[in-house]
């Protein structure tokens, strides 16, 4: 930019300088001959006025005026003004047009969530319910008695539930052990006996102080295999609700305290002549049921329930009654 400048005022005092020269030529080729031509027409006029003399002395003409020669300035011609340059005109920056103002893209809804956890689950991964699920029952039934607090009833009975297996009972989790304790009828003795625990050790063929003992025969109580006859069978004259909406109070019955009382009524015995109607089978079954296998035979419930559904009474209900009996509720 700067050596474009330079050149335009280099070519301006070139042009300056040319025009003043032939400026010059100009006014002394043209300034001589008009020059010559004054004077030439100065030296013509007094011959005339001579000859007018000699011609008419009587006519004496007047001497000629002369006028003043005016010289003409030569013409110098105007040199060009000098061009500026002028640095290049920014070009006028367009203005960018404002972006059009768009309506906010309204959030697509969410998928909702399966419920499914196997459509959840990541390719290659294993579906979390299938790592959790709780192994089958076993083709080969284990020793459930290896583990302590569970003998032959309560074997025989998981084993109606469909659990024979030590890996069975290893994967229960809390809701599980409140679930069959509950169902054994001795809620907490899961927990209490920790069966999980000790059938984490039995499934990895490991041993505990209590199976070594299985083992060796010094558990007796461990020893045999519960049979159907003594899983008992279901009462047939279980109740959806007591009649006349009304239970009796069955505490008075010796062995029966408060607790046992709500499972039977859970159970859907409400009445002494429920009891007093059971076969040998059904109350074998309720034992268990109530999670004192052999007590309802020993106790004699059948008996004391045949007394009390006739309006008699017994000593242990006479004590009951009385309030000697704290774990028992008066009528």
């Amino acid at each position: 930019m700067f050596a474009l400048v330079v050149q335009t005022i280099l070519l301006i005092a070139i042009a300056f300088i040319l025009g003043c020269v032939i400026g010059c030529l100009l006014h002394r080729m043209f300034g001589s001959s008009q020059e010559e031509t004054q004077d030439a027409s100065a030296s013509a006029a007094p011959a005339v006025g001579v000859g007018a003399v000699a011609a008419s002395a009587a006519v004496i003409p007047a001497a000629p005026v002369s006028q003043p020669v005016v010289k003409k300035a030569p013409v110098v011609p105007t040199p060009p003004k000098p061009v500026v340059p002028q640095a290049p005109a920014e070009p006028a920056k367009v203005a960018k047009p404002a972006p059009i103002a768009q309506a906010p893209a309204k959030k697509s809804a969410a998928p909702k969530k399966s419920t499914s956890k196997a459509a959840a689950a990541k390719p290659g991964k294993r579906v979390a319910s299938a790592a959790k699920a709780a192994p089958a029952a076993a083709a080969t039934p284990d020793n459930l008695k290896m583990i302590k607090g569970i003998g032959p009833q309560n074997e025989g009975r998981l084993n109606a539930l469909g659990i024979n297996s030590f890996a069975q009972i290893a994967s229960w989790k809390k809701k599980d052990q409140a679930h069959y304790g509950d169902v054994l009828a001795f809620p907490g003795r899961i927990e209490r006996e920790d069966w999980v625990g000790q059938a984490k050790v039995l499934t990895k063929g490991g041993a505990t102080q209590f199976s070594k003992r299985v083992k060796s025969g010094a558990v007796e109580s461990s020893s045999g295999k519960a049979v159907k006859a003594d899983l008992g069978s279901e009462p047939k004259n279980l109740l959806s609700a007591p009649k006349g909406g009304k239970a009796d109070n069955l505490t008075l019955i010796d062995g029966v305290g408060n607790a046992i009382e709500r499972k039977m009524f859970k159970l859907g015995i409400h009445h002494f002549d429920q009891v007093a109607k059971l076969t040998k089978a059904e109350l074998a079954w309720l034992g268990n049921a109530v999670g004192f296998p052999g007590r309802p035979e020993r106790e004699n419930w059948k008996g004391e329930a045949k007394i009390l559904a006739a309006g008699g009474t017994t000593e242990h209900a006479k004590k009951v009654e009385r309030g000697q009996i704290k774990t028992s509720r008066k009528s």
